[in-house]
This record gives C-alpha cells, structure tokens and sequence, in this order.
C-alpha cells in the first residue's frame, strides 16, 4: 500500500511496530499520563490484526509531569524503553525533561539505524521538529514509505508535511481519547494500511450482575436519603417533595447506565461518558439505562473500528462514540423506558405478593403468606451458600429501589443471611470446644459476630461451623424460616 520493506522486515510471523512519542502537550486526552497503560492497550489490540497479529518490538516514550505545552526543561520526567518484542515496557531513566530527551534523542538515532527491520510506526504525541527526539526515526519512516499511526495533531502534519510520512487510518488529533479508543483506532489503522483484518477485543465484562453489584452504593445511598426526606415534616425541608423526585428519577439510571458501559466495553472513560448519556434519556429507569449500557458497549468497540477504517479522526471518533451513538441508543432507550419500566413494576409486585402484600388482588396466592414466607427465608439462605446471592436475589433487591424504595428481599437479606449468622457466631463463642481449633475459632466467630450485627457483613464467617455442626446448621435454617415468615408478616422492609 506504498511502503517500501526490505526482507529483513519480512522475517518472522507477525508485523513488528514501533512505537514512539510522549505523554503529550496537552490535557485533553483521557488516561494519557500512563505509559504502561496505553502499552498495555496498544498490545491487547495488535495482538487481534490479521491471523498472526502485530507487535510492539521497540518503544521509545517520554512521560512528563506536566503537559508538555507547559513544561519547563528542569520538570520531572521519565524515559520509557523496550528494546526487544520479548522485553517489557521499563522505565530507563528518571530526570529532567531536558536529561531525559538528551537521552531520547541518542536512542532515537539507534533505532534509526535498523528501522528496515519494522513493518509501521505508532507515533503517539511524537515531536518530528527540527531539533526533536523523534525526528531521525520518522524521516526514515517517510523514506521508506512505512505506515504512520497515531495521534498528536501538530506532530503528525508536521511529520506529513516536512518528513513526507505516510499516515495511516484515522492518524489524527488526541482531544478526549483514551488509551483503550487510541489503540483501537491504531490497530484498525494499521490493519487497513496491511491490508490485514482486524476484530476489535477488550476486556468486557457482559455478566448482568457485576455491574449492578458495582451499583449498590448508589442505590444504598438514594433510599435512605429518600426514605429520611419522606419521614421529615414538610416545614423542615421545603422542597423535599421535589428533591425525594430527583433522587427517584434522575440519580440512578445514569449512574448504572455509566457503570455497565464501563464494565462491559473495556472502553474506560468514553464509556462512562456514554453511559451517562445514556441513563439520563432512559426516563428515571435503571434496569433500561442497564440495558442500553450493554447494547452500547457491545456496538462502540465495531463503531470506533469502522470510523478508524474510514479515517475518521481519533477526536471525532471519540466524540461521535460517546457522543453520538450514546444518544442513538439512548433516544431507543427513552422509547422503549415506559414497557421496560412497566417489567420491573410487575416483578415489584409478584415480590410484594409472595411477601405478604396486595399488590395482585386477581391472582391469590395457592398458600398463605406466612408459608411463602417461610419458604424464601429457606431458599435465600440456601441459595446464598450456592452462589445465588449475587447472581439472583442481588439484583431484584436492586430492582425493588430502582426508584429509591426500600426491599423486601432486603429485609429477608438483613434476618436470614446476616442476623443468622450473626447468631451462628455468638453460638460458636458460648460453646467452648476443647480441639485445636478452637482459639482460631473463636477469633473468627468474634469477628463474624462484630461485622454481622455492626455493618450487615461478613456472613460467610459462620460457614465453617455450620459445615462441621449439623444442629447449629438447622438451627440456621430453622432461624430464616422464621425470619422469612417476619418479613411476610410485617412487610418490613430494608436496604
């Protein structure tokens, strides 16, 4: 695709880069003051270029304290090195700005040297001025014609323009990119200068529950608040009525929407920001600012690889992700809010109906709310043991608040899992054991009892008793029963 490689370069079974440059000039990029986190993204993206994948085999990076814009030559600064594929990114030196770009510019010659051995350069942030550190390396580039990209808009047009380089892709500015959006628009660059096939891969976690597990604070935090504004006479707090409504509405779904873009995409800050944009418009829902959180992180790792194949810029591809497919997808989701809303309220109320509420009138329950129950103070107590918590009853105690209501099932939680167990603890402390065990048992049963009955926590610390004593285990179970039938009775409710 017009670069010139000599054999040498074609030895080996993958295309060997290299990448060069600095922190940057300016704090407009997200992530830019880490040079082993943008190596790390870099390599997880050119590991996916082609069948056999690209590699980052000599790096050269400058990191500085300050924006480069700003910089004096007695600010601390960093040289960063790798000089084989096999070696990792190390910090060579530590200096001054201008002891580490004396020593950049010797090591930039070197590399110069051998460049022939190398099928592209990543310049990130590069300065290709007369007298800069990375002037020799990318005069050779443009000589022999070898794909050039990166970001850092005045460097790279300098580069073009003085130095004949030949960019790559959606080579461009650097506002509001991340590590993750560079090496994604970098890799697809490249893979289209190769005329390889590239298939975006990031480290996404599609689990449903994680992220609202990240949630619970939030969640935590807007009921109680809520709860104590509804409690509070109206002459105390004026305009409680209206800030109770914010909190129910317009906290939440932004929050979760930020946190499972985040978690899903590996796309860092830009998903957030998206996912912001993405729960504002889901109409005060959580579980739909949930949904579009994952249908955007599935589309915006294919969104900014196409925009780099088309030489998008890295600033407007960043921009038009988290920007505009964020608010693509949100306006769906501002659509679709009031049917998903009207899910959660129906899963609401089979909750409040197998607890002991009237939600359902038309449908009886076949048994008594006692019964019911009963039955769920044995099952979350069971299901907890066998990894249920956080997959099922978690998340329908979150969408019990989704609007800053109390739970149910939190109640449930609060007796069957941390009060039983609290209980477990202070039983193992009465009984004195003549093994081995027992001072090692009784520092952990003081500490199960303190976190338990303190903070609501900890309540697998009563698991290695409940194991061994088969009495103290159904007592446990006879005690969430019980606390189960509580609960139905009284519709009490918690976080």
């Amino acid at each position: 695709r017009g670069y010139i490689l000599s054999n040498t370069a074609m030895v080996g079974s993958s295309h060997r880069v290299v990448l060069i440059g600095s922190t940057g000039g300016g704090a407009a990029t997200l992530g830019h003051a880490s040079p082993e986190a943008l190596m790390s993204a870099l390599e997880r993206q050119l590991q996916h270029v082609g069948e056999e994948g690209a590699q980052i085999a000599e790096a050269i990076f400058v990191a500085c304290s300050v924006p480069l814009d700003s910089a004096t030559p007695e600010s601390t600064s960093s040289l960063w090195l790798r000089k084989e594929s096999t070696d990792s990114l190390h910090c060579m030196l530590q200096g001054t700005l201008a002891e580490v770009n004396k020593a950049a510019h010797e090591l930039d010659a070197a590399l110069a040297e051998h460049l022939q051995e190398f099928h592209g350069i990543i310049a990130i942030s590069s300065d290709p001025g007369p007298a800069g550190v990375n002037r020799r390396v990318l005069s050779k580039a443009g000589q022999m014609r070898l794909p050039v990209a990166g970001t850092g808009g005045s460097s790279l047009a300098m580069a073009a323009a003085d130095l004949g380089c030949s960019l790559a892709g959606n080579a461009g500015g650097s506002v509001a990119t991340t590590p993750e959006t560079k090496a994604l628009g970098i890799a697809a660059s490249l893979a289209a200068a190769w005329g390889k096939s590239y298939s975006p891969q990031l480290d996404q976690d599609m689990s449903w529950h994680s992220p609202l597990d990240g949630c619970l604070p939030a969640f935590l935090a807007i009921a109680c608040t809520s709860q104590t504004l509804a409690c509070l006479p109206s002459t105390w707090v004026r305009h409680a009525p209206a800030l109770q409504s914010t909190l129910q509405l317009q906290v939440l779904p932004p929050v979760v929407g930020a946190v499972v873009a985040q978690q899903a995409s590996g796309l860092g800050d830009l998903a957030v920001i998206g996912g912001a944009v993405l729960g504002s418009l889901s109409r005060g829902s959580a579980l739909t600012a949930m949904f579009a959180g994952r249908a955007f992180a599935r589309a915006s790792p294919h969104f900014l690889a196409v925009c780099a194949r088309l030489a998008v810029p890295a600033t407007a591809s960043t921009l038009a992700t988290a920007g505009g497919l964020a608010t693509t997808l949100g306006l769906l989701a501002h659509t679709i809010a009031p049917k998903v809303d009207s899910v959660s309220d129906i899963i609401r109320g089979i909750l409040a109906e197998l607890l002991g509420g009237k939600i359902y009138k038309e449908l009886p329950l076949p048994m008594p709310s006692w019964l019911t129950g009963g039955l769920a103070g044995l099952l979350m107590n069971y299901g907890s043991r066998r990894g249920w918590y956080h997959q099922v009853f978690l998340p329908l105690i979150l969408i019990e608040m989704e609007h800053g209501s109390m739970s149910l099932l939190g109640s449930l939680d609060w007796l069957t899992l941390c009060m039983t167990g609290a209980g477990a603890c202070a039983a193992q402390l009465l009984v004195r054991r003549s093994s081995h065990q027992s001072h090692s048992d009784e520092g952990l049963a003081k500490r199960g009892l303190l976190l338990n009955l303190g903070y609501g926590d900890y309540i697998e610390a009563c698991f290695p008793f409940l194991d061994r004593d088969v009495w103290l285990n159904a007592a446990v179970y006879i005690a969430s029963a019980c606390s189960g039938v509580l609960v139905a009775r009284a519709e009490a409710r918690s976080t």
